[in-house]
């Protein structure tokens, strides 16, 4: 009776696990841009204008965004309605979007992550217009009628490209 040499079980796991990890880093989006810019301690104020100005490194990748908000329990509404604007070189502007930012569930209980009192939430993905060049230019206004809005933190905007 002849006895087989068993073979390491360690390799075909790491040559498994080094495929799988090439496959789902070849699919997930790069991060072109992360930014987050803070508003008044006191909250943010109507007249508030936050402005990111953002370098597309890359013309031939698909761009999206998202925002982010940064907020304290101590913000009295469920959502903050922000108005967007993306400009470029070309007029008019590019984008106009309103991205609601849903801070807290029909219950009053906070969505986002965080610990203590600082509380962070993101919007869905929105995807940039196609044939963006070197830079852009976004701006978020709040679009609530109150003149202070207490317990904003900061507000953020992250693009991510994905190239095919």
């Amino acid at each position: 009776m002849k006895h087989r040499k068993r073979r390491n079980p360690g390799f075909r796991t790491l040559c498994a696990a080094a495929l799988v990890t090439s496959l789902l880093a070849a699919c997930r989006p790069s991060v072109a841009f992360h930014s987050f810019l803070p508003v008044s301690p006191a909250g943010m104020e109507r007249d508030d204008t936050l402005r990111f100005d953002i370098p597309l490194p890359d013309s031939a990748a698909v761009y999206s965004l998202c925002v982010e908000l940064r907020h304290r329990v101590s913000y009295p509404y469920c959502e903050l309605p922000l108005l967007l604007v993306l400009t470029d070189d070309s007029l008019p502007p590019r984008l106009t979007d309103t991205v609601r930012m849903a801070v807290a569930d029909g219950q009053g209980r906070w969505l986002g992550t965080g610990w203590g009192d600082l509380r962070t939430v993101s919007s869905s993905f929105i995807p940039l217009p196609a044939g963006m060049k070197d830079s852009c230019s976004i701006t978020l206004n709040s679009l609530l009628p109150d003149s202070l809005l207490p317990g904003v933190s900061d507000v953020g905007i992250k693009i991510v490209s994905r190239r095919y």
